[in-house]
């Protein structure tokens, strides 16, 4: 209402129009209605009544009215920002953030980010992640280079198991914000899914490292990278004993360093890596077959026996029921 009244100062009006837009923002419907009615017979290609009488009908209940006038509205002044505006207004009032979202798009982009996400939060939220890949693509177009869509798209994508497109939303979060920590977060979680990717993921995540000396998941991040690419190993091992010496009590440092010692063919330290691991985390199932397979390696047998059974009680425990 406020967008209409500064064009209505803006303009010269006729008397019917003026007088609608007093009615309507005295809360006179029906003298809104027939001012602007009258208003749109002398004028029938103005948008600015037929916003107007968006916002009459739709007061009055009458919510096919109110739609048909305001596309009418859009459809007339497309580039009008005025217009624009009070089509936002009204379908803000209307819960219709997608159109709330691309008439924004057109005067205001930052706004109309944070309508898309609003379009998009209940979808992911209730993990309909393919309607909200087709909202969030449609976001990230006409709003680039904004972090916060690109770290939506990345989720939608990642809960469709896009792990590619999720890995280049990620990517361009980071390259728009790299201090926001989810995009690595979830990278870390797909790097064996996206090989053709991890070189440039290993440079964002030695750029986050060397920019957070006491984040332990940084070093983490950075070594679970080189070792999904069978690199450096030894380095990969110095960045996890970091992360561990800053937080000893992630059993996922404990894990990965168990990994990278299995690949280096240290099977005795190897096995205390994945013990802690397992005490921190008991009903972690990977941990136990990789102890299984490590205690079988230094001649452990009834150890290894020992943990097959915990594996496969635990995936027993973990597939749905019949």
């Amino acid at each position: 209402m406020i967008a209409l009244f500064l064009f209505a100062a803006s303009f010269a009006l006729d008397d019917s129009y003026r007088a609608g837009l007093i009615a309507l923002q005295q809360g006179d419907l029906a003298t809104a209605q027939t001012n602007l009615e009258a208003a749109r017979a002398a004028s029938p290609r103005d948008g600015r009544i037929w916003v107007a009488l968006s916002q009459t009908y739709w007061r009055q209940h009458r919510n096919t009215d109110a739609e048909d006038a305001a596309a009418k509205a859009a459809s007339l002044a497309p580039d009008d920002a005025v217009v624009l505006q009070a089509l936002t207004i009204y379908y803000t009032e209307t819960d219709q953030l997608l159109k709330a979202a691309r008439v924004t798009v057109k005067y205001a982009a930052p706004k109309a980010a944070d309508f898309y996400f609003a379009a998009a939060k209940p979808l992911l939220d209730q993990q309909k992640f393919a309607d909200a890949v087709t909202i969030l693509q449609e976001s990230v177009t006409r709003v680039p280079r904004n972090a916060q869509l690109e770290l939506a798209l990345g989720v939608a994508c990642y809960g469709l198991r896009r792990f590619d497109d999720a890995a280049e939303a990620f990517l361009r979060t980071i390259d728009v914000a790299p201090e926001t920590e989810q995009p690595y977060t979830f990278l870390g979680k797909i790097l064996d899914q996206i090989p053709n990717q991890l070189p440039r993921v290993t440079e964002k995540f030695a750029a986050y490292q060397a920019a957070h000396p006491a984040n332990a998941q940084a070093y983490l991040l950075h070594a679970k990278a080189l070792d999904a690419q069978s690199r450096e190993p030894e380095t990969a091992l110095h960045l996890i004993e970091k992360s561990i010496s800053l937080d000893a009590r992630d059993a996922t440092a404990h894990f990965e360093m168990g990994a990278v010692l299995d690949r280096l063919n240290r099977f005795p330290e190897a096995v205390a890596a994945f013990e802690r691991a397992a005490q921190l985390a008991p009903n972690d199932a990977p941990t136990h077959y990789r102890l299984a397979r490590d205690y079988d390696r230094i001649g452990k047998h009834e150890a290894a026996q020992s943990e097959r059974e915990k594996h496969a009680k635990l995936i027993q425990s973990q597939e749905p029921p019949r």
